[in-house]
């Protein structure tokens, strides 16, 4: 009876062997046969008539199953279906023509490199273990993540989103968006998202609820007016200048660095509960006081630019080393108490120290 057991095991294994490579040889042969917009097959673009798709460059083959398929730089064009691959981890097709890519129920898939290239339509069905994604400068109006619940690492800059929810993903580290026509983007509760990047967009507004891990934001060359921040124990360096924002303010952010904050409209500004801050830029703005005293890490202040500033309190900053005050013909009330290290002050300073 064992032995019939192990037998009949030993034949159900070569079965599924059998048919999954069966089922690759079927899904190569059926890219291998696509033609680009020109008329031409994946074949002979890639002068590949006549060459099985276990030895064929660019593909790696483990224990007779497809691993890796690297086609970057290819001029492959047109539609790319590379679907029912169940042991395929990684496909990198950056630098090509593509306008559209398929890569469903490939149960193994770790990571997909489609940047640089134009597509219109991306699909991932049925991946669940995806987790590095890049589609960076396409043409992609949209794009669907329902089946790709690991995602990682996500690069879809330079498109033409105009939005995206990605709300909730647990794994989410990195997002970078830059450079699309996001309307709303909403990110809320990704608790394990560290960086952020969503510069030159439109966005009029954004929330950070939830995102406990967050330590990179860039959210400069957008349309957001007025900016809010608070609790997020991670941020390190936030960026939001050319925003035409009027007020902003920030708190319970401990770790926060850098502050990059000009060329908005700013009339209010207020920062408390940030220990840590090094580096504050808050020129180009509309300014009238600014307060920036007992922050022991202070190093570098800039409020150039500032035509209406009339107070700028830098006093009991005990390392702080470099104030621009130029262009600040208004000021007046310029407090320095207790600032020893500060020796450079750039604009009509004589009167400061």
């Amino acid at each position: 009876m064992k032995r019939t057991i192990l037998i009949l095991a030993a034949v159900l294994t070569f079965s599924c062997a059998w048919a999954q490579s069966k089922n690759e040889k079927k899904a190569m042969e059926s890219f291998l046969s696509q033609t680009n917009t020109e008329g031409v097959s994946n074949a002979q673009t890639m002068n590949l008539n006549g060459t099985k798709f276990t030895s064929m460059a660019g593909v790696k083959v483990e224990n007779g199953a497809i691993t890796e398929i690297d086609l970057k730089g290819k001029k492959l064009a047109g539609t790319l279906d590379l679907s029912n691959f169940p042991a395929l981890k990684k496909v990198d097709v950056s630098d090509n023509r593509l306008t559209s890519l398929i890569v469903d129920n490939c149960p193994a898939l770790v990571e997909v490199n489609a940047g640089r290239n134009a597509l219109k339509a991306f699909s991932a069905a049925k991946c669940p273990s995806l987790q590095v994604l890049k589609l960076y400068r396409n043409r992609l109006p949209e794009i669907d993540l329902s089946g790709v619940p690991l995602l990682k690492e996500f690069n879809i800059s330079s498109n033409f989103l105009v939005s995206l929810d990605v709300a909730n993903s647990a794994n989410l580290t990195t997002l970078n968006v830059m450079n699309n026509r996001l309307e709303q983007l909403v990110v809320t509760d990704c608790t394990a998202l560290r960086h952020l990047y969503a510069s030159y967009n439109e966005l009029q507004e954004i929330s950070l609820s939830g995102l406990t891990s967050l330590q990179n934001l860039n959210v400069s060359d957008n349309k957001i007016s007025k900016l809010y921040i608070q609790n997020l124990p991670q941020l390190y360096t936030l960026l939001a200048s050319d925003n035409h924002m009027t007020g902003f303010s920030i708190s319970g952010c401990p770790m926060l660095s850098d502050l990059w904050l000009p060329y908005n409209s700013l009339t209010s500004f207020a920062v408390e509960s940030c220990q840590n801050l090094a580096f504050v830029d808050l020129q180009y703005n509309n300014l009238t006081t600014v307060y920036l005293s007992n922050f022991s890490l202070l190093q570098r202040v800039n409020v150039a630019q500032n035509p209406q500033l009339v107070t700028l309190d830098v006093s009991f900053d005990s390392i702080l080393r470099f104030v621009n005050v130029s262009g600040d013909f208004m000021l007046t009330d310029f407090r320095t108490d207790a600032s020893p290290e500060l020796h450079q002050i750039l604009g009509t300073w004589s009167n400061y120290i």
